[in-house]
């Protein structure tokens, strides 16, 4: 079901790639995965773990860090990936890798909105 979901999501925004099939069959769904969970993973840090540890972590200006932090893991996670089942590093990789970070922030924007009330000093960071 995943596989498939991220398959047609990375293939709406960047395209098919034919002369490498080994994205369609795996890469899609096992990094367009772990960037989900990472990006929870990274959300629930904010708002849990920081968000109740000090009043010093708040800010939008912290908030857009950990946004990029987010957008860097991801583009990184879909780098390293992609390059060592393909072996080749091309342009559709890094259009592949930039999306990715695109989509981690995303990820991370919208499980903004859902874990803010779990965190004590940063309820009301994004907005």
């Amino acid at each position: 079901m995943f596989s498939s979901i991220f398959t047609s999501l990375y293939e709406i925004v960047i395209g098919g790639n034919p002369d490498y099939p080994e994205y369609r069959d795996g890469i899609f769904a096992s990094v367009g995965l772990l960037t989900l969970i990472i990006a929870v993973a990274i959300c629930l840090f904010f708002y849990v773990a920081l968000g109740r540890w000090k009043g010093v972590w708040f800010t939008r200006f912290h908030w857009a860090i950990t946004i990029v932090i987010c957008a860097a893991v991801g583009f990184g996670l879909a780098f390293s990936l992609a390059q060592s089942a393909i072996g080749v590093s091309d342009g559709y990789l890094i259009r592949f890798a930039l999306i990715n970070a695109a989509f981690s922030a995303l990820y991370f924007i919208v499980f903004s909105f859902l874990f803010k009330n779990f965190s004590i000093f940063s309820k009301r960071t994004p907005i």
